[in-house]
């Protein structure tokens, strides 16, 4: 039977056994902790954990692949980079399923990347931004417009989907057309809000004063759910996939409220090359964290070539 345990304390103990009883040499103990160390600070920059209630038994799949599948463009890492910290990961859960604090390896479904294949970032592009935007739009569901208002505060925003869940309707300042709110750490976030993005929030509301909350939290909710009660990360985390789909974009399988956030930093960046301010508006306590989002695609590659001189 499984037993919980904070994420920190289950990796300390791991580094004990690597060098006790498996008797690994202090250099790759050290890169052990070094992987699951950054993990560790992916869970809290970039998924929004709090440190202190980061339980083994909480890390599935999703937590993984999103980490695995970034961290490739942090610092330029490699496919094989990317396998080594996959199976830092998994050492780690094995012993953790051998010392009955686990009963399965989420590691398991994930497959090792090819190393021959060349990591692009999962992101939407412009073009895919607009026919996904265009696909909601044009939806004739009843809930397009609030579908709508959410997936414009990712890609106009780039908030954490927690955050997205737990704005309340007074974190929304229409004179300085703002929002702001407490996100990771209870630290103050302040983000402008495009004008699109508060045109659509304002219809939205129209529609929202038609749900009856079903309690005193969701009367205080910006996004509610068809129940009246404020909307959950499972339910946008559908959503969102579900229009990826329907539109057509690339990796629509891949497609998360994460790279909604992508989306919204990659554009940003790629406009403005302005690293501090990207930090600041995603919220990163450091910055080496938001580096992963100073990536190049390959329509900017081409254009750069193009604009070198005859020789």
């Amino acid at each position: 039977m499984s037993k919980k345990m904070c994420y920190k304390t289950a990796v300390q103990s791991f580094l004990k056994y690597l060098i006790a009883e498996r008797g690994f040499s202090e250099l790759t103990v050290e890169e052990y902790e070094r992987d699951l160390n950054l993990f560790f600070r992916y869970l809290q920059n970039e998924l929004n954990y709090d440190s202190e209630e980061i339980y083994i038994d909480t890390i599935s799949k999703f937590e993984l692949t999103e980490f695995l599948g970034d961290i490739i463009l942090a610092q330029d890492n490699s496919p094989a980079t990317r396998n080594r910290k996959l199976y830092s990961l998994r050492s780690f859960f094995n012993y953790l399923i051998k010392q009955d604090l686990l009963e399965s390896n989420p590691t398991h479904v994930i497959e090792a990347t090819k190393s021959n294949l060349q990591a692009e970032p999962i992101y939407l592009r412009l073009d895919d931004a607009k026919r996904y935007i265009k696909t909601i739009r044009d939806s004739n569901s009843s809930l397009a417009i609030r579908d709508l208002a959410i997936v414009k505060v990712f890609i106009h925003c780039g908030l954490r989907v927690s955050e997205l869940v737990n704005l309340n309707l007074d974190d929304i300042d229409y004179q300085d057309e703002s929002i702001k709110f407490y996100g990771k750490g209870n630290k103050e976030r302040y983000v402008p809000l495009h004008g699109d993005v508060i045109e659509t929030i304002k219809k939205y509301l129209t529609y929202r004063e038609t749900i009856t909350p079903s309690n005193e939290d969701a009367k205080e909710a910006l996004f509610l759910s068809t129940r009246g009660n404020r909307i959950n990360v499972r339910t946008v985390q559908k959503m969102v996939k579900k229009y990826a789909k329907k539109a057509g974009v690339r990796n629509a399988s891949k497609i998360t409220p994460h790279k909604l956030r992508h989306t919204f930093a990659s554009l940003l960046y790629q406009k403005t090359k302005d690293l501090r301010v990207l930090q600041d508006l995603l919220g990163h306590s450091n910055i080496s964290t938001t580096q992963i989002y100073t990536h190049t695609d390959k329509e900017q590659r081409k254009n750069a070539i193009n604009e070198m001189p005859d020789l």
